[in-house]
């Protein structure tokens, strides 16, 4: 091993620390927030605050079922700390993938050598999906974070030797709760895990049926504190929305297009999780196919090794059946492919050159990313240049309208300022928000305000790349 490499392994913890946060926290400050969920997640935990509302999260003035409550409450924190920003709104992301590579760190030098525990916690915060969507503003890695503490707390509650079950049983099933608050009954997964260790190897998992019921009983009232009220002052609809659309239907059919419909395209998608791995985890996906070979063999002898292995195909499985498709969906299995992955490498002479190398050309490469390409790449946002032309401009009184052109980054960047909803929909409502009294700020597509004629108003304009749509924009603001 690289002697640079040797210092930092020695001291696992601190050196995956400071790497994580180097990562996922560079360029945050740069990149305005872009993605559609970023931005409403980012805007609900905003209007969450000025509602005084912390129950249930709106948007642009109507309810957002999407996602329980967890993450909202989590950026109320970050803005009370850092203000209603970009950056703030990334934070709690940032923090919670930092806090599952420190967790992938302490359960791999439980059962492995500090080296071992380093190369782990590399691995999971230097993967390619972990490097993107570990900052971004949603609702991911905080459900990935209970989702791994849930697995670890899972496997030393099925040991039969641990004298401090007790403790760990707490842990486990209070971990469900709050993954749930995260993100729904996916974080309830690990424990699907576990009842397959105590199926498949009833001599090393234990799992009586008394402990399992009293702390589910515990995990859903603890959900309860917060579901309960949410649903009364919703009158059900968080329940039938949140649950309805974004967990049944997304499994049974395809949302906004992310997936095949019919059986045909459902049976061809079907391996898709186990293709987009390779991008997902690279780079230390090609050695995976190889190190499974070799471990196979002694997969009876190997409880630990196997238990990592079910819980990360259980989420590959899952989700492989579900229609709607989307890469980041396999997250949650990322700890435990680097953790298992790390181990077998460990016993690999001249592996640690290998990863070493990886490292260092994954961190140049973020780092320079983000530092770098981010500020250049901010020039050609459309939604960002828009806000250059017209953000001096708004009052908190100014009405805002965007038609044609109708992307959450809008509401995000007006809301910041003025007190009023921001109008969406289509452009044939133009001419008639021009009969609104001044001042308002009219946005849409150029070719369609050319339309309009005279609008007796300062006209400003602004070109850029629509992300979303990977598209290029010209839009023009009429102020008044």
């Amino acid at each position: 091993m690289p002697h640079w490499l040797e210092k930092f392994a020695a001291r696992p913890q601190r050196s995956i620390l400071v790497l994580s946060l180097a990562l996922l926290l560079a360029g945050n400050w740069i990149l305005p927030l872009t993605d559609r969920d970023e931005t409403r997640f980012a805007e609900a935990s905003r209007e969450m605050i000025q509602r005084g509302d912390f129950v249930v999260p709106w948007f642009n003035g109507a309810w957002r079922f999407d996602k329980p409550v967890l993450i909202y409450w989590c950026q109320i924190a970050s803005y009370k700390i850092l203000g209603e920003n970009d950056f703030a709104a990334r934070l709690p992301s940032v923090l919670f993938t930092v806090a599952t590579a420190l967790l992938v760190v302490r359960w791999g030098r439980k059962h492995a050598d500090a080296r071992t525990a380093f190369v782990a916690g590399a691995m999971f915060v230097a993967g390619l999906h972990i490097a993107i969507i570990g900052r971004i503003a949603t609702a991911d890695m905080a459900m990935v974070f209970f989702f791994a503490l849930a697995v670890w707390s899972g496997w030393e509650l099925t040991r039969p030797e641990m004298p401090s079950r007790k403790s760990w049983w707490a842990v486990f099933y209070v971990t469900l709760a709050l993954g749930f608050l995260a993100k729904g009954p996916v974080a309830w997964l690990p424990l699907g895990g576990m009842i397959l260790g105590r199926m498949v190897r009833k001599n090393t998992f234990r799992l009586p049926l008394w402990e399992t019921v009293s702390g589910l009983i515990l995990t859903i009232a603890l959900a309860a504190c917060w579901g309960v009220p949410a649903l009364q002052q919703t009158h059900g609809q968080y329940f039938a929305v949140g649950m309805g659309e974004h967990v049944f239907h997304r499994s049974t059919g395809v949302i906004d297009g992310h997936g095949l419909a019919g059986m045909l395209g459902f049976l061809a998608l079907l391996p898709l999780y186990f293709v987009t791995f390779f991008a997902s985890f690279f780079p230390w996906s090609p050695r995976v196919p190889a190190a499974l070979r070799r471990w196979w063999p002694e997969r009876k002898q190997d409880d630990w090794g196997w238990y990592l292995l079910v819980q990360a195909a259980l989420v590959f499985i899952v989700f492989s059946l579900v229609k709607t498709k989307l890469p980041h969906y396999t997250l949650p299995a990322f700890p435990f492919l680097a953790l298992w992955l790390a181990r077998q490498i460990s016993r690999e002479p001249g592996s640690f050159v290998w990863f070493g190398r990886r490292l260092l050309a994954m961190t140049v490469a973020i780092l320079f990313l983000t530092l770098g390409a981010f500020a250049v790449a901010r020039n050609f946002l459309l939604t960002e240049n828009l806000w250059q032309a017209v953000g001096s401009r708004v009052r908190p009184e100014t009405k805002v309208a965007c038609f044609g052109y109708t992307e959450p980054s809008l509401v995000w960047k007006f809301r910041s300022i003025t007190t009023n909803l921001v109008t969406l929909g289509d452009v044939s409502l133009a001419r008639d928000f021009l009969t609104n009294a001044p001042p308002f700020i009219l946005v849409l597509p150029t070719r369609d305000a050319a339309r309009l004629g005279m609008t007796n108003g300062l006209n400003l304009q602004a070109r850029g790349l629509d992300l979303v749509k990977c598209k290029n924009w010209d839009l023009t603001a009429v102020l008044r």
